[in-house]
């Protein structure tokens, strides 16, 4: 499994358009590729920020889903228009750490 961070910089007061068109690619495109497993999306609250944490199998299928007309159509249509940079990184292993009562 693979963990994909986004951590998109948006304008200001167009965060909800912006978490909106990145919810869309999920529950329209990722949700029914192969290989995904879930996501979880954070809108900052200082309206500057959305930032996606995306479960992958592997990123031979994130990868593949991206390459996708739908996820390209979505993305240059709904989500740029919001978006002012991304930072996205791929992890492969993960620390966890929980509290114990």
């Amino acid at each position: 499994m693979i963990t994909f961070v986004s951590v998109f910089t948006v304008i200001p007061e167009k965060q909800p358009d912006a978490l909106r068109a990145i919810q869309k690619v999920y529950n329209e495109v990722a949700i029914h590729h192969p290989g995904f497993i879930s996501a979880q999306l954070l809108p900052s609250d200082d309206g500057n920020r959305v930032t996606a944490i995306a479960h992958w199998e592997s990123e031979e299928d994130l990868k593949a889903m991206r390459n996708t007309p739908e996820f390209t159509e979505l993305h240059d249509r709904d989500f740029l228009p919001t978006i002012v940079g991304n930072d996205g990184h791929l992890y492969s292993h993960s620390v966890a750490i929980k509290r114990v009562l």
